[in-house]
């Protein structure tokens, strides 16, 4: 009795894996095939924060943070590439807009979670990030209470978070989750 209920639990898993998958990293049970997992993870940029398929900014059109001052999320069939990332848009406008100065719209740090980056970790936004607009760049938290730590001493957090950006950018996020040896 048992072993059966083990396994309708591990079936059961299996199931909300790959439902997880399509609902929050757009994918369809095809796309999931464990050779092309390895490969996309393989070649996603370590400097981009994007979900395994690649998509950065957890799929919200970064041009509407500035435009529309919301959240929206980006329509798979109108996309641009920058930096190696996939990035989406809720109209090919926005994605002209994003083509004409992809570094000044695309997020800060890579679209890490700027308080993880001033604490020198990697911390990819799920879901729907916490972000805000400042200075005419955008950042993006991992939720709203690290967007408040953030927003203590911003300024100083912000440049502690460039110095941090600078020896970290290029450090794969798994590296920075290690804990220290000796």
């Amino acid at each position: 009795m048992m072993d059966w209920a083990n396994r309708s639990l591990n079936a059961l898993a299996a199931i909300a894996v790959v439902v997880a998958a399509i609902v929050y990293g757009s994918a369809s049970p095809a796309q999931a095939a464990p050779d092309d997992l390895s490969a996309a993870l393989a070649d996603r940029p370590s400097h981009v924060a994007t979900n395994w398929i690649g998509v950065a900014a957890v799929g919200y059109d970064v041009v509407a943070f500035f435009t529309k001052g919301e959240a929206l999320k980006g329509d798979k069939d109108i996309t641009a590439t920058h930096d190696g990332a996939i990035y989406r848009f809720v109209s090919t406008d926005n994605r002209d807009l994003f083509l004409k100065d992809p570094a000044a719209l695309a997020p800060q740090f890579g679209g890490y979670g700027a308080m993880g980056v001033r604490m020198g970790k990697k911390l990819r936004p799920e879901r729907s990030p916490a972000w805000q607009v400042a200075d005419e760049k955008l950042f993006l938290f991992i939720d709203e209470d690290t967007k408040a730590m953030w927003n203590e001493t911003a300024e100083r957090n912000e440049k502690i978070a460039h110095a941090i950006w600078d020896t970290i950018r290029n450090v794969p996020p798994k590296m920075l989750l290690a804990p220290a040896t000796n």
